[in-house]
């Protein structure tokens, strides 16, 4: 609930992109309603242009907002571009609408703060002075220092907009800051420091809370075979290698999509897979080993071999998460039993499967 208040990127840029439609909406009227625009006078040879040009723009960019993920090329280019796009637009609606003595002069200073989301105090500098040179060209254009009162009109214009400018930079590399320190703190306190890995705590918590939506989904067990040789054998440092080979092997083939993978403790592992499907579950094990075979950890001239035992328990209605934990920790030693390398399904009706890796 606290973060709904905590402006993202992707929120600044979606509230940029409804103020757009209601400035784009509210032009209709001003330029269109008889009543208001005979009284208003605006210039209206190009607003149609403008008009279809920002349906263009901001149709093309709800899609992107609510279609591709942040990290595409199409998504950066079209929330960045939308500053400028905003820019442009604005020294286009202060032609139609009388210059320096413009109605929308305010829309600056919302370009301003969309900068400053972005950007922090240097992106609202750089906009602050854009939006300052355009409304300097048109009171010079018109002649408006020639005014005593336009002049004091322009001066206390431009000092609004450098005081945004500076107050909403402010702001936004403060509320920034903290936002990034919120977020690094939550990840060390839920990430494994050596493997990258939610760690056992996140585990625990996220288990609690399958369990408490009651829907379906499959917990998997697994530990890294005969772990102790390598630290025997190779040494401790190895050893961590090991780990992170596998950490990073994890963090390949189990995705968001599929679920999550988890340090448990020492050499083992967990994942909480958001699927019941048997050959979904396989498939993926199957991948992973079949991976960490083409890819071995390399000591040396030596290719040191990286096997690993499951136990998986798919959900139970009702249960709790100790119950289920324990059933795939009993498979999970029942699979190492059997010779390791090998995983072990909690039914009678799944064949038992050695893994041929």
């Amino acid at each position: 609930m606290k973060d709904s208040f905590t402006i993202t990127e992707h929120r600044s840029e979606t509230i940029s992109s409804l103020l757009r439609w209601f400035f784009l909406i509210l032009c209709i009227p001003v330029f269109y309603y008889q009543p208001i625009s005979s009284v208003l006078n605006y210039e209206t040879d190009t607003f149609p242009i403008l008009f279809i040009i920002g349906i263009i723009y901001m149709t093309s960019t709800q899609i992107v907002l609510h279609r591709l993920p942040e990290t595409s090329l199409y998504y950066r280019v079209f929330t960045r571009g939308g500053i400028v796009f905003d820019c442009l637009a604005y020294a286009w609606l202060m032609q139609l609408t009388g210059g320096a003595d413009s109605a929308f002069v305010a829309v600056g200073y919302l370009i301003v703060i969309h900068a400053a989301l972005y950007w922090r105090l240097k992106g609202a500098f750089i906009v602050g002075t854009v939006s300052f040179t355009i409304l300097c060209y048109f009171f010079i254009r018109d002649s408006g220092y020639l005014n005593t009162l336009s002049s004091f009109e322009f001066l206390m214009k431009s000092i609004f907009l450098w005081l945004i400018a500076f107050y909403g930079g402010v702001i936004a590399s403060k509320e920034r800051q903290y936002y990034f320190e919120k977020n690094m703190y939550q990840l060390q306190s839920e990430q494994d420091y050596l493997t990258g890995l939610l760690n056992h705590r996140k585990f625990q918590e996220d288990v609690l809370e399958k369990t408490k939506q009651n829907k379906p989904f499959t917990l998997v067990l697994c530990d890294i075979d005969r772990f102790k040789m390598f630290n025997d054998q190779h040494g401790h440092l190895i050893g961590d290698e090991v780990l992170k080979l596998v950490g990073a092997t994890f963090k390949r083939f189990i995705t968001l999509k599929e679920g999550e993978a988890y340090r448990y403790g020492g050499e083992e592992f967990a994942w909480i897979l958001h699927t019941t499907c048997r050959t979904e579950v396989k498939n993926t094990i199957e991948t992973i080993n079949k991976h960490l075979e083409t890819f071995p950890y390399i000591s040396g001239d030596n290719e040191l071999s990286v096997t690993l035992s499951y136990g998986i328990a798919s959900y139970v209605e009702g249960e709790k998460p100790s119950q289920m934990i324990h059933r795939a920790d009993v498979l999970l030693y029942e699979a190492k039993a059997a010779g390791r390398n090998t995983f072990k399904l909690d039914t009678v009706t799944m064949e038992e499967n050695q893994l041929s890796i």
